[in-house]
């Protein structure tokens, strides 16, 4: 159910490179050259035969030329053959320059929407290929013609008008889709990493290692999936995925019109990895996870370097970053991921938990791993970011055997410290004055003494009573909130790990350590951690540390816009090379540990 998107994607892929490059090259073989296809086509299953440059360019051709027949095929056969407003349907609205994104399942006469939240739609109406879509609660009101597998027109709410576009995409079973996780090699060994998350299982995102590019992939049948130019834009087609057995090969075949220098189709395949569920203990909370190990020929006996992944903030489950726990698979690594104490399947609450007491769920997940007869017990190490960027160093100062720490977006000041720069920094972004913005950090800064301790809340709550009327107060995605009452909750929960110090574990820690951060993230604030790990460290003597800066890059790493770093839906890339300059900087401390070396 593709229609007119996937064709056009086609005949783009197929016909234009064949005008482009096959037919041409045909001619430069001479009156002969067709003839020779059938002595190519067997090349195509006898690559150990003598062969001649010019038969090598046949056999390119051609593979080129079956494939975007099979691609072409394949996608005349998910056309729609009838005008229907009935299915999935994902696509962006651009209100004031910014863009959002849209995922929809309509009928002909009702439908709900799942982002950008989720509720029912109030009215679906189809007269001909006119359609009209409202969702009372927001005062939104959506008109658009309904062309094959696209809608185009424009939303409105009061004050706002805004042109949407949406594409039909079509519903994949959870199990489906689980079969497609993973790495995938190409011949030159390269890689791309398949991934979803837990709180999206019905959605994968394929990031390409070397160049960054991550995309979210949208379903057009059950084996054929296509991403759009941004994260979150899925039209127009610039990637195609279609997931085949190959020669008894597991892979998938990409088309990738922002990868000039791969070929058009190339084959990926799947690269083996075993994944075992597993359950560990830290005193009395039960952690379960998920095990990933190589199970490449060769690598099945053998001891393999570990690496346990450390959560950021908040009710997180067991997350591998967008597939790079894949990666450190295919190349070698096992893996382990959880649950937090208190999410998913383990027990404990992680409200009432320390970093110290999450760094020793960390490190419990690293003596599971020592245990075992597969895994070279001192040869394994942490990973985390966020939160974890404090968390990761403090399990590997707590584990005497930790070979590594990765550490991202975080890990060289106090948390209180930190958001101290990043409320300054989303303020100035935000438009507010000078003024504004110093009233705004002496209020951040005084609740930061109550969380401490209490003996200000008289003057505390005098001050509350006034910024809770400021805009500043109610500014989404800064630290400023300070609760009412003394006996709320709040207050233990902060006073848990907001000023925990670095300092003592980044001096004490034996373990080789990276640390990570985005240029963009909070600009003076990673200025200031990367000043305090460098100084900390070369004062304690350490000279087993790297510490790599990247422009543009943001809390999660993902380039952002200069001039917007709140963009999320038309992000693009992580900064190239990142994925496995942490796999390469990795693989290198537990070479130098298995060498003795340090």
């Amino acid at each position: 159910m593709v229609g007119e998107v996937f064709a056009d994607t086609a005949r783009q892929h197929s016909i234009g490179w064949l005008h482009r490059h096959a037919i041409p090259a045909l001619r430069a073989l001479g009156p002969s050259g067709f003839a020779r296809l059938g002595y190519a086509a067997r090349l195509l299953y006898h690559p150990t035969s003598a062969v001649h440059p010019n038969q090598i360019m046949i056999k390119i051709i051609l593979k080129t030329f079956l494939l975007m027949t099979f691609t072409f095929t394949a996608g005349l056969s998910s056309v729609s053959h009838a005008q229907t407003l009935t299915g999935e349907w994902v696509g962006n609205s651009e209100p004031n320059g910014r863009s959002e994104f849209l995922r929809l399942t309509l009928t002909e006469n009702a439908g709900e929407m799942q982002k950008p939240l989720k509720a029912k739609l109030s009215l679906v109406q189809r007269e001909g290929d006119r359609v009209r879509i409202e969702l009372s609660s927001l005062k939104l009101v959506m008109m658009g013609t309904l062309n094959g597998d696209e809608i185009d027109g424009e939303a409105e709410v009061p004050g706002t008008k805004a042109h949407f576009h949406l594409v039909r995409t079509v519903k994949v079973a959870s199990e489906v889709l689980a079969r497609y996780l993973g790495a995938y090699r190409f011949p030159n060994g390269d890689h791309i990493v398949i991934d979803r998350f837990p709180n999206t299982q019905d959605t994968l995102w394929v990031t390409d290692v070397k160049s960054g590019q991550t995309r979210t992939i949208f379903p057009r049948s059950e084996t054929q999936f296509t991403g759009g130019p941004a994260l979150y834009v899925p039209s127009p087609t610039r990637q195609t995925l279609t997931f085949r057995d190959n020669r008894g090969q597991r892979g998938v075949h990409v088309i990738d019109l922002d990868r000039r220098d791969r070929q058009p189709g190339a084959f990926a395949v799947r690269v083996p990895i075993r994944q075992e569920e597993i359950t560990f203990k830290n005193d009395d909370v039960t952690l379960a996870g998920t095990l990933l190990l190589p199970a490449a020929k060769g690598q099945r006996n053998a001891k393999h370097p570990a690496l346990v992944f450390v959560h950021g903030s908040g009710p997180q489950s067991r997350e591998m970053y967008w597939g790079l726990g894949y990666l450190y698979a295919a190349r070698g690594f096992a893996v382990v991921a959880y649950d937090k104490r208190g999410v998913g399947q383990s027990t404990g609450k992680w409200r009432e938990a320390s970093f110290q007491d999450f760094a020793d769920d960390a490190v419990a997940g690293a003596k599971f791993l020592q245990a075992r007869m597969d895994i070279a017990a001192k040869q394994i190490g942490f990973w985390g970011q966020s939160q974890g960027g404090w968390i990761a160093p403090l399990a590997a100062s707590r584990f005497p055997e930790a070979a590594f720490a990765v550490a991202l977006s975080g890990g060289g000041l106090s948390p209180a410290d930190t958001e101290l720069f990043d409320t300054e920094f989303e303020l100035i972004k935000a438009g507010y004055t000078a003024d504004e913005v110093k009233d705004a950090l002496a209020w951040q800064k005084l609740k930061n003494e109550i969380i401490a301790s209490q003996d200000k809340w008289d003057e505390y709550a005098k001050a509350r009573a006034t910024a809770k009327d400021k805009k500043w107060f109610r500014q989404p995605g800064i630290d400023i909130y300070g609760a009412e009452k003394r006996d709320e909750p709040f207050w233990t929960f902060m006073r848990r790990t907001y000023f925990y110090d670095p300092a003592p574990t980044l001096r004490a820690s034996k373990a080789a350590l990276l640390a990570i951060f985005g240029e963009l993230d909070t600009p003076e604030g990673v200025k200031a951690q990367v000043r305090a790990i460098k100084q900390i460290l070369d004062q304690a003597g350490r000279r087993d540390y790297t510490v790599k800066v990247y422009p543009n890059g943001s809390h999660n790493l993902m380039e952002v816009p200069p001039d917007n770093p709140n963009e999320q839906v038309r992000l693009k890339r992580f900064p190239p090379g990142l994925f496995e300059t942490m796999v390469d900087w990795t693989t290198t401390q537990v070479r130098r540990r298995a060498t003795g070396r340090r």
